[in-house]
């Protein structure tokens, strides 16, 4: 009886930490704490058996070992019982597994391919998808406005939390401070600020072209958008190029970055992601990407705000006061954010839509067709945005593109409000996680005729084609819908021109489009597999 009672009572009180504390709110900003909370408690108790029963520390040890163990028993079989027999998910679809915990998701992603598994189950599974202990995948039509659009009543989740304290515009989940920070981030994509970042771009675009051409005809496009992008981005934020064009390599930072982001691509829950960067050298190189964008955004700071560029922006109302505190967590945040989220962005599009050109040449030939139908004459060295950014074949390769290979593929997940939300006459309770992937919305016949045809023309002459023309929002939408999506494709369509009227291109020998279809990943962002494309100069490409 003497042993009996204070395991019944560790047993009791783990199943009183479930069901009065964890299962209620979020805890996973506090796994360290909650670690070393057991471990005092455990010290603790181990003093007080100790000093009252007199026994030997072995003794000791064992006791304080099994109250704990039996402690732990009990949270985790309250918490499982909730989870497979009790919680109002269970009604949703979906891998038993995935009821328990959301680590079965994470271990079905060795490849970190998300998007095309989470594709696989809603064929399985049908339009809601229980995913994990929590969450929700939800392929119905209306399922984006509702979740992402104005005035949908959803929170953005835990998932934003993953770089505190530092935040940017993209993670904060204070809509106050968003929205605060959207109209200072705004001036910097204004018409006079892009006309001013075209003719940086221009610079570095007909670096790419040079590029290029010194590559001998054969190029791995997906690491040469890359190389573009970063150096782009580099130059946009911080007045320095990352120079990765000229060197033909990555600069050792976005190498740090590259192999940093690897976790994301497992979409661990938070917590455990959490717990993971906190350890030492385990997230070494997450860590010395983030003490880099800090030491630029304080190199940035001391130049002040006269170069004009995204940064400039973000620093002119400190009126040239020195930001502290959460002030500069915040450009912190927004420097890591101009760089990954820009970058990868860009570059992932350019690639997808070399591919699918490629694969369809009848549309390179419509496309400089429609080109030269703005100026007989035009050249990759006269274009301008302006002429060409209207133009309907043009915007419906890049939108097709982005239909098929959106660069966020899966999870921008929200909270649903405590009171739930209902999408297709189907409620969801509250506090529920739900996101909308739209790599599944794309292929959905739901949303769009013939979905798995690559037809740029649905976007201005078949309207017919697209059935709920709001599930598509490659640049997410609503108020959080990204900030940075006319410079993206300012980028996107000037340098698609460029490469139009300088080069034929096809498929390097060897080549079968394998890399994009099977080895792309999934780190937040869409990283595309490789992409050999033979590229030739056209004869009145140096016009």
């Amino acid at each position: 009886m003497s042993t009996l009672l204070p395991h019944g009572a560790a047993v009791a009180l783990g199943v009183a930490c479930h069901l009065g504390y964890f299962n209620k709110g979020e805890h996973h900003l506090y796994g360290v704490r909650y670690l070393q909370a057991l471990f005092a408690a455990s010290l603790t108790l181990g003093v007080i058996l100790a000093s009252i029963g007199g026994q030997p520390i072995s003794d000791v040890l064992k006791e304080v070992t099994k109250f704990i163990a039996f402690f732990l028993a009990g949270l985790y079989a309250s918490l499982l019982l909730y989870r497979i027999v009790f919680s109002p998910l269970n009604r949703f679809p979906g891998p038993f597994a995935a009821r328990i915990s959301n680590f079965w998701f994470s271990s079905r992603l060795s490849k970190h391919n998300a998007f095309q598994k989470v594709l696989d189950l809603h064929n399985e599974y049908g339009e809601f998808l229980r995913i994990g202990s929590n969450d929700l995948s939800i392929v119905h039509p209306e399922a984006v406005e509702l979740i992402y659009g104005f005035g949908s009543p959803c929170r953005k989740a835990a998932f934003y939390d993953l770089m505190l304290p530092r935040v940017s515009l993209h993670t904060t989940r204070s809509r106050i401070v968003h929205n605060t920070q959207r109209r200072i981030w705004s001036t910097a994509f204004g018409d006079k600020a892009l006309h001013g970042y075209e003719q940086r771009i221009n610079a570095h675009q007909d670096r790419f072209l040079a590029h290029i051409t010194s590559a001998g005809g054969r190029v791995n496009v997906a690491r040469s958008f890359n190389f573009y992008s970063f150096d782009v981005m580099g130059d946009l934020a911080f007045g320095e190029s990352f120079d990765m064009l000229t060197h033909s390599e990555d600069h050792w930072v976005i190498k740090l970055l590259n192999r940093g982001i690897g976790p994301l691509g497992y979409h661990f829950p938070m917590w455990f992601f959490r717990m993971m960067v906190a350890v030492p050298r385990l997230a070494d190189e997450w860590w010395q990407f983030i003490n880099y964008c800090t030491q630029k955004v304080g190199e940035r700071i001391a130049k002040g705000t006269s170069t004009p560029d995204i940064m400039s922006a973000l620093l002119k109302p400190y009126d040239g006061a020195k930001p502290i505190g959460t002030d500069l967590r915040m450009l912190e945040g927004d420097a890591q954010l101009i760089i990954v989220a820009g970058s990868d962005t860009t570059a992932a599009t350019m690639t997808n839509i070399i591919y699918e050109i490629t694969r369809h040449p009848s549309h390179i030939s419509k496309l400089r067709k429609e080109l030269a139908s703005v100026n007989a004459s035009i050249c990759p060295n006269t274009i301008q945005h302006r002429q060409i950014q209207h133009l309907d074949h043009l915007n419906g390769v890049i939108y097709e593109t982005l239909r098929l290979h959106p660069p966020v593929p899966t999870a921008q997940p929200r909270v649903t409000p405590p009171e739930g939300l209902t999408i297709g006459g189907v409620f969801i309770p509250g506090e529920t996680t739900v996101w909308s992937p739209q790599y599944v919305l794309g292929r959905s016949n739901k949303v769009y005729n013939n979905a798995e045809s690559f037809i740029p023309e649905r976007w201005y002459s078949k309207p017919e084609l697209i059935k709920e023309r709001s599930a598509f929002a490659p640049f997410s939408t609503g108020s959080y819908g990204c900030i940075g999506r006319p410079l993206a494709l300012l980028s996107i369509r000037t340098l698609l021109a460029k490469l139009l009227l300088t080069y034929d291109f096809a498929f390097a020998p060897g080549e079968t489009g394998r890399g994009i279809e099977e080895d792309s990943q999934e780190h937040f962002t869409l990283a595309p597999g490789d992409l050999h494309i033979a590229f030739t100069k056209r004869a009145d490409g140096d016009k």
